[in-house]
């Protein structure tokens, strides 16, 4: 399994409006969610949540790690098909972002501090789950490419990153 991950800020898929999988297409893409969970786990890969747009799919499945902090070693990722961010907190908190698909640029980004998502799990089972902090941000980072939206729509100050090579 090798993704190609599709970059640029003007990208026709990164901006566009991903659609619902469907009850017949379930089965279809619960492997693609699989895969990009394991994508994910993989620490060569350098993310902590992928977006099925961002692999050229756009259908609304997400993988996400749900860490608590920077420093969690005891997480999980999971995929999620069909999310939804059903409730939230009014309350927000402002924290470094950074994208697989705009490599070399991270700035800080406003999100809520506490969520409630609910979507379809790879054993198709519908979930719900309350989140805060990371894990909460990973999954509205992740969402916002479902609906076209990159990090840098959101940004408030912005860092370039230059090139280690």
């Amino acid at each position: 399994m090798r993704f190609t991950i599709q970059t640029g800020k003007t990208n026709d898929i990164l901006r566009t409006k991903s659609e619902n999988v469907t009850s017949a297409e379930l089965r279809k893409y619960t492997r693609l969610a699989d895969d990009m969970v394991r994508y994910i786990k993989n620490p060569e890969n350098g993310g902590v949540g992928l977006a099925a747009p961002q692999i050229g799919v756009s259908k609304r499945i997400i993988a996400v790690s749900l860490l608590r902090d920077g420093d969690d070693e005891n997480y999980r990722t999971i995929a999620m098909i069909n999310p939804e961010i059903v409730d939230h907190t009014e309350e927000t908190e402002c924290d470094n972002e950074g994208c697989l698909s705009v490599p070399g640029e991270h700035g800080d980004v406003d999100r809520w501090k506490r969520i409630k998502v609910s979507y379809i799990d790879s054993s198709l089972r519908p979930q719900s789950m309350l989140l805060s902090g990371l894990a909460a941000r990973i999954v509205q980072h992740e969402v916002d490419h479902l609906d076209g939206i990159l990090f840098t729509d959101r940004v408030k100050k912005w860092e370039k990153v230059l090139s280690q090579n």
